[in-house]
């Protein structure tokens, strides 16, 4: 599989804005200063956490701690590689953030197969434990 070329992710880093990606995944963003502050999707949230710079098209969670720039977004949205993340970005960013397209507009299809969860977190220690021995004998 060839390398992404460097100047396309830059290109992509500098196009693409984060605040716009965090908008087209239904987050409300309010203007705080030079930044925009919402609720984040990666964790129970009841008071804004998720800041987005769109200065430096950053964004960081202070509550999950994670943050990044627009593929980092992707890739923790969409639960998909940094490769994966690049090639949506390159095809369509709204398609990136989770936008449906109008209906009738051809949608691509990703290539890449989802893999089920090898164990369900919802177990108890014990359950957890034993699933994942399971899984490992597998």
């Amino acid at each position: 599989m060839p390398r992404i070329p460097e100047a396309d992710i830059e290109r992509l880093k500098n196009e693409v804005a984060v605040e716009r990606l965090v908008e087209s995944a239904g987050i409300a963003l309010k203007k705080s200063g030079k930044d925009r502050i919402g609720v984040c999707p990666f964790h129970e949230d009841s008071e804004p956490s998720l800041v987005v710079t769109p200065s430096k098209n950053l964004w960081h969670c202070f509550g999950c701690q994670i943050g990044g720039g627009p593929i980092d977004w992707v890739m923790k949205l969409q639960g998909v590689s940094f490769r994966h993340a690049v090639e949506l970005l390159k095809a369509d960013p709204a398609l990136a953030a989770g936008v449906q397209a109008a209906p009738g507009t051809p949608q691509e299809r990703s290539t890449a197969r989802s893999l089920p969860a090898p164990v369900s977190f919802d177990a108890d220690d014990q359950a957890l434990l034993n699933q994942v021995i399971g899984y490992y004998h597998e």
